[in-house]
C-alpha cells in the first residue's frame, strides 16, 4: 500500500490482493485476523498471507505515508 500525501488530501494505492487484505481486515479485524493467520485457518490466499506475514515482521510500511508531496 502506498499513500501519498499532496496539499489537498490523501491517495491511497493498493494492489488487488491488497485490497483484499484490507476487505478482509475490515470484516473481521485485525486481531482476528493475526489470530486466524497464526493458526492457520485464515482462508486467504498465498499472496495476502505473505502480506499480511510482511505487516507482522515491518518489513512493509502499512497505513504510513510513504511520499509527502505537500512542498
Amino acid at each position: 500500500m502506498k499513500i501519498i500525501r499532496n496539499k489537498g488530501g490523501y491517495v491511497i494505492r493498493v494492489t488487488n490482493t491488497e485490497w483484499d487484505l484490507l476487505r478482509v481486515i475490515h470484516d473481521e479485524g485485525m486481531t482476528g485476523v493475526e489470530d486466524q493467520h497464526i493458526d492457520g485457518s485464515s482462508g486467504l490466499s498465498s499472496a495476502e498471507k505473505t502480506i499480511l506475514t510482511k505487516i507482522g515482521t515491518g518489513t512493509i510500511p502499512w497505513m504510513k505515508v510513504t511520499d509527502d508531496r505537500r512542498s
